[in-house]
């Protein structure tokens, strides 16, 4: 008798251990699905846009997602070299013959017309920086009063890099290229550079030519 109300205890006791596991495996399992539920109504999802016209050229970056995008980096390249801001850009398109032709026309036209000026707006972007869902910001736009041929606003190859978090810790990279078809962002565990696409100028006018 007493055999029989010991094997009969431990088989309740084990049908409790399991019935417990059952029921923790459950619980953890619902967690991690809201978990991920949740992620999912703050995933950010950042895009980077150019256009190319007779005008000019404006590069953006867009907020496609449904939170907001924390920037913990942003680097660009030119022609493969790492640069600092935007007027390093603006010193390569200046040191073209074409475009330094160009800016002669637009400076002339300008003198003729009054207002009529090239101009150049640029935006800084970081790790301080915040895209809300659904802002585009313009991160560099120029502007010329005479038509300008897109092959020359495309002979040097642009290259951003970014980095970006949700409120809840995950984080993408994204590789752009402006005007050409641009990978999907990659998750990452974190963004371990921390840099910034400088602009030390806003709104101004293009220098004179070979100007530095």
């Amino acid at each position: 008798m007493n055999d029989r109300t010991f094997r009969l205890d431990f088989f309740i006791a084990i049908a409790a251990v399991l019935i417990s596991a059952l029921t923790a495996g459950t619980l953890f399992y619902q967690t991690r699905v809201i978990g991920d539920q949740f992620a999912a109504t703050i995933w950010p999802y950042l895009s980077v846009g150019a256009t190319y016209d007779t005008d000019g050229e404006t590069i953006d970056v867009t907020n496609d997602g449904v939170g907001p995008a924390l920037i913990r980096s942003a680097q660009l390249r030119v022609d493969g070299r790492s640069v600092r801001s935007w007027n390093d850009y603006v010193d390569v398109l200046a040191a073209e013959p074409d475009m330094r032709a160009i800016w002669l026309r637009t400076r002339a036209a300008a003198r003729a017309r009054p207002g009529a000026r090239a101009t150049i707006s640029m935006s800084s972007i970081g790790p301080s920086s915040t895209l809300r869902p659904g802002e585009t910001r313009t991160l560099f736009k120029l502007v010329f009063v005479s038509n300008v041929p897109a092959q020359v606003l495309t002979e040097h190859a642009l290259t951003l890099d970014l980095c970006y978090c949700s409120l809840n810790g995950n984080c993408w990279t994204l590789r752009a290229m402006p005007g050409r078809i641009n990978r999907e962002t990659q998750p990452v565990s974190a963004c371990t550079a921390s840099a910034a696409i400088q602009s030390y100028s806003l709104g101004v006018s293009i220098p004179s030519p070979g100007a530095r």
